[in-house]
């Protein structure tokens, strides 16, 4: 991987480093590239953040190597990923935006249940990609200019909650300005509260450049409620709306200008860009996944697994598919993670027809089978795993064929998950559409048509993957996989409880998914520890195997 030109200026233009420190830097050398490693003189660093005394002497609101060295290796801002990779997806992203053009990311506030009781806090993923910040309240402004910001050609700007004792009491501590500086490695830092006011700036501020842009994904006018009783879909399809809280008066403001003809409209609001949808610049950033990325997904794939097998092993007739659930959720804590990346489905015997059925209330019956979905999140990064297995441990011959159809057709499928290949998201559905379509067809002794499939197979057999369980979302299912990429196979089949299908099949709902790295010539599964195979399935349910921790 070459290093950018803007890059190379600053290591050129910066202080010297220790070699020691060097070292420690640059350790996940894949980053940088091999030329980083292989100097024999001390590198240069622009400026040594995360690993500096003064970052280690620092209390803030989220892990870091000197509170918690069990989860982050020195050199590390979050769990696997390096000061520098951070330095160098910011320097990317400024890289492939116009000159002049200013890009806000901002992040995410509490959200609240009732009262002062509280939700777990979730970070704003494109922040969380660029900084690895945290916190609540926070933002990024990052200034592009190659002619005034020398060396790397921007700046980056952190607004952040600042330090608060009397507050830190009761919440924990707080990166605040210094933290913002030392740890994250942001050129300048100030407190959230000034941060409408920085953006009034923006948008009145002419741009030094025509082409420039700004880049966000704060809206533009408030969010408009739903219209009537109608539901606007299912849970999946819904907008995932931010809690703008910080922002509201800025945003009221950017409204009422925008409609306005007064002098005072700012001048900018039309050069106003998206920062994550269609052909945005960060989204296909965050698309190839580095290497750092693909070894967190690895771990988040591994810790997942396990957590099925240990699931599986939990499973006997009798038992609640909500005590499976928290089987599953405390195995996945137990070895790091942050806990399941999505609410699961734990669906026994006709639930599973339900594509996401999450109340997991029902008790699992001898004779049925369990679909689960879930997966675990690891230094932010999740995991998504479906398996099928049966309740009593021996899938029923009806069971076990419709299973191996399944399974077929998912191998299939992976088989194609490579650069070679030349195939998008698009050909592997039609691929799993017509494979299923075949396979059923022979079950039921009659040929299904297209109508048919669409009701027994209603979903698409895979999706980008990454920081967000459903990652980057506008990114086209055209697209041609690449090298680097992280997708969900996840082929099913669900059969309705009526006389047109033949008795034995009736209500049953099978899923297989893996989480897939795209090479050039092969692919990496990252849930190879979730056995899939039939023989497998019973050995760990009838306790012959384990888990390896």
């Amino acid at each position: 991987m070459k290093i950018p030109p803007q890059l190379t200026r600053t290591l050129a233009l910066a202080r010297p480093a220790t070699l020691e420190t060097s070292r420690i830097l640059f350790s996940r050398g894949a980053c940088l590239g091999p030329s980083i490693l292989t100097r024999s003189r001390p590198v240069l660093s622009p400026r040594l953040f995360a690993t500096s005394s003064k970052a280690a002497q620092l209390s803030l609101g989220q892990p870091s190597h000197s509170t918690h060295p069990h989860l982050i290796n020195k050199g590390d801002i979050t769990p696997g990923i390096s000061a520098s990779e951070y330095a160098l997806r910011r320097q990317r992203f400024a890289d492939s935006i116009p000159d002049g053009s200013i890009a806000i990311v901002a992040g995410y506030t509490l959200r609240y249940a009732t009262g002062g009781i509280f939700h777990e806090f979730h970070q704003n993923t494109d922040l969380f990609y660029l900084t690895g910040f945290n916190e609540p309240d926070a933002a990024m402004i990052l200034e592009k200019d190659t002619s005034t910001f020398e060396g790397k050609g921007f700046k980056c700007t952190l607004f952040v909650r600042p330090k608060d004792p009397s507050t830190e009491i009761w919440d924990g501590p707080r990166a605040g300005l210094e933290g913002a500086l030392e740890y994250f490695g942001a050129d300048s830092a100030h407190p959230i509260h000034k941060l409408p006011e920085r953006l009034l700036q923006v948008l009145k501020t002419p741009l030094p450049y025509s082409g420039a842009q700004i880049i966000t994904d704060l809206p533009t006018s408030p969010p408009m409620p739903p219209s009537g009783s109608a539901s606007l879909g299912h849970a999946a399809s819904a907008p995932s709306i931010p809690a703008w809280t910080p922002y509201a008066t800025l945003l009221s403001y950017m409204h009422e200008s925008s409609t306005s003809t007064t002098p005072d409209k700012p001048l900018n609001l039309y050069k106003v860009r998206t920062l994550s949808g269609y052909n945005a610049v960060l989204p296909r950033l965050r698309l190839i996944k580095s290497e750092q990325e693909i070894q967190v997904l690895r771990q988040s794939g591994r810790i997942a697994g396990r957590g099925h097998v240990e699931t599986m092993a939990a499973t006997k007739p009798g038992v609640s598919e909500a005590y499976l659930h928290s089987v599953m959720d405390h195995a996945v804590r137990r070895r790091g993670a942050d806990g399941l990346s999505y609410v699961p489905v734990v669906a026994s015997g006709k639930n599973a027809l339900i594509l996401h059925y999450v109340i997991n209330r029902h008790i699992a019956n001898d004779g049925e089978l369990i679909l689960m979905d879930a997966g675990g999140e690891y230094g932010g990064y999740a995991s998504d795993i479906t398996r099928t297995w049966p309740v009593n441990g021996k899938f029923t011959d009806p069971q076990k064929k419709l299973y191996s159809a399944v399974l077929k057709v998912q191998k299939a499928c992976i088989d194609k998950c490579n650069e070679r290949s030349n195939v998008c998201l698009e050909d592997l559905q039609n691929l799993a559409f017509e494979l299923l379509k075949v396979e059923c067809s022979k079950l039921f002794k009659r040929k299904l048509g297209h109508a048919e499939m669409n009701t027994l197979y209603p979903h698409h057999v895979g999706h980008w993957m990454g920081l967000d369980v459903h990652d980057i979302q506008s990114i086209n299912r055209s697209t041609k996989l690449r090298k680097g990429m992280v997708i969900t196979i996840e082929p099913g089949v669900y059969v309705p409880n009526t006389d047109n299908y033949p008795e034995e099949y009736r209500g049953i709902g099978i899923r297989i998914e893996d989480d897939v790295v795209i090479g050039e010539d092969t692919c990496i599964v990252l849930s190879a520890e979730a056995p899939k195979e039939i023989e497998d399935i019973e050995a760990v349910c009838a306790g012959l195997v384990g888990t390896r921790d």
